[in-house]
């Protein structure tokens, strides 16, 4: 752990990225190859977050929608019923967010699938999901799981989880064989 009392902002960008590093590298890759064959069969996917994990969703839900796949924010405008075989992706830390559990049911009730990023293999049963991909990560608001973290609660978590969504994007992207020129004829024109 660094010195706090020498700490200077390139020691601490040089600590954060290898703490994100060693959370990557925690995830199990089995877990994101079910994820992206749940993406790839669903009919539509529908993106469940609070918020700064939410924030990240919006983002991962923009680049499926640029890689052609029907994506919706759940509770955004436009967002069609959510039914039978749709997947919904759910980012939570604790895995216990007791506004998107309150949400994730009633889509479970209408048959959807459910696909879970969380930090605690503990939330994972909380919320009930078809594919689980657990981030090695602080998941509290309080840090006492990773007291070596230098981040504020769940930042870890949250950089690991976006950094994975990019990492998905650019693996679908390929798999589907989907060029820039494509993605951009999706990108939204009044900006």
């Amino acid at each position: 752990m660094t010195d706090l009392t020498q700490l200077e902002i390139p020691s601490l960008m040089s600590d954060i990225l290898g703490q994100i590093q060693a959370s990557l590298q925690g995830v199990s890759f089995s877990e994101l190859d079910a994820l992206v064959a749940e993406i790839e069969r669903a009919p539509r996917v529908f993106c469940l977050g609070a918020g700064r994990s939410g924030i990240l969703l919006q983002a991962f839900c923009m680049r499926l929608c640029h890689l052609g796949f029907e994506a919706y924010m759940a509770g955004g405008l436009p967002c069609p019923p959510v039914g039978a075989d749709d997947l919904i992706i759910v980012a939570s830390g604790s895995g216990e967010t007791r506004s998107v559990s309150a949400v994730l049911e009633q889509g479970r009730s209408a048959g959807a699938r459910v696909a879970l990023f969380t930090a605690r293999r503990s939330g994972a049963r909380s919320m009930a999901a078809d594919v689980v991909v657990i981030i090695p990560a602080p998941s509290g608001l309080v840090n006492h799981e990773h007291p070596q973290n230098l981040q504020p609660m769940r930042t870890l978590f949250e950089q690991a989880f976006f950094l994975l969504c990019e990492a998905i994007v650019c693996w679908l992207k390929i798999k589907k064989g989907i060029g820039e020129e494509e993605m951009a004829q999706r990108h939204a024109n009044l900006e």
